[in-house]
């Protein structure tokens, strides 16, 4: 008896947890679902944004920023989502960027880690004498903190 009673208390608590990731959009974007407590050692339960950059820039003549940013969550260290993938540039002066491509190059969700590539085509000088193609590199941690 105090078997069945015990996978019942289970069931039920599986079910409530469902209906709390369902009214957070079933992905977990937004609240944790789970705090730090609620699997200690299991690994990282939250979400986050992380972002890689590169730029340049030379006095009161250009400055160029090439970003590329990427949102996600995990659940007890693996990805159960990732969104909000944005390769944007900022420029000013006589710099121009125009971000061209990006992909997932590793990992995802199911994984405890995931990798990026994204890319930018950058100019200086109104008369284009320097181009160039910048690559940025975005890693997701196997150990968030």
């Amino acid at each position: 008896m105090r078997k069945v009673l015990l996978l019942l208390a289970v069931v039920a608590a599986l079910a409530g947890s469902g209906a709390a990731a369902a009214s957070n959009g079933g992905g977990g974007r937004g609240d944790v679902l789970c705090g730090p407590g609620c699997n200690p050692g299991g690994g990282y339960t939250g979400c986050k944004t992380i972002e890689a950059s590169h730029s340049s820039s030379l006095w009161l003549v250009y400055s160029v920023r090439h970003a590329f940013r990427v949102s996600y969550c995990k659940s007890n260290g693996v990805i159960t989502s990732m969104w909000g993938q944005v390769n944007y540039c900022d420029v000013s002066g006589i710099a121009n960027c125009s971000p061209t491509v990006w992909f997932q190059t590793g990992g995802g969700n199911g994984s405890t880690w995931a990798t990026f590539e994204a890319h930018a085509l950058w100019t200086i000088a109104p008369a284009h004498i320097y181009n160039s193609t910048d690559v940025l590199t975005l890693t997701i941690p196997t150990i968030d903190g």
